[in-house]
């Protein structure tokens, strides 16, 4: 891996301007080519995990979710915060069966991406469910509004293709699978 030789921003000043579910945090940088400028930073405070699950015939388990900032329901997989003393396959795995109610034989991590680093330092570990099968009915938080389908991997390329909202959580997961490309 490469890393340029280019001097990065120093950090002149550091403030949280908001608390709540996320933080907010404004730095201020002195810029290696001149002016000092604030960079607004979103802190998470945790890791989060989604999940490709993957049935025994090969079909996908994903989720049609409402997110509020869009206004959308968007096409997307299962997945989210990552507890304390959880592992990433543990909560990969926790999070699919609350909000489908599957559960698959093995769990494998596939990759680990930063999707948002303009604004967030919050890292998502992707793990592949294998031969998963429903077990129960999903146990759904009180702002989860999803509605959980089974798809091929031609249905879900449709929908992405025809310009469907969806959630770019759900493109990274099928390219790290293979999927797409």
């Amino acid at each position: 891996m490469s890393i340029p030789n280019i001097p990065i921003p120093e950090v002149k000043g550091s403030e949280i301007v908001y608390k709540g579910y996320f933080d907010l945090r404004v730095d201020l940088l002195q810029l290696p080519h001149g002016p000092k400028r604030p960079y607004t930073v979103l802190l998470t405070g945790v890791h989060a995990s989604a999940v490709i699950a993957e049935t025994q015939d090969g079909k996908f388990v994903v989720n049609r979710e409402y997110r509020h900032p869009t206004g959308k329901w968007l096409l997307s997989c299962p997945g989210g915060r990552i507890d304390i003393g959880e592992s990433p396959l543990q909560a990969a795995s926790r999070e699919l069966l609350e909000e489908t109610g599957f559960a698959g034989k093995e769990y494998i991590e596939i990759g680990t991406i930063f999707p948002f680093p303009a604004v967030s330092d919050q890292p998502i570990h992707y793990i592949w469910a294998k031969d998963v099968k429903k077990i129960q009915p999903s146990e759904l938080e009180t702002f989860e509004l999803i509605h959980t389908e089974v798809l091929s991997k031609e249905e879900i390329l449709q929908e992405i293709a025809s310009g469907a909202p969806v959630d770019g959580v759900l493109c990274t997961a099928l390219f790290l699978r293979g999927l797409l490309g």
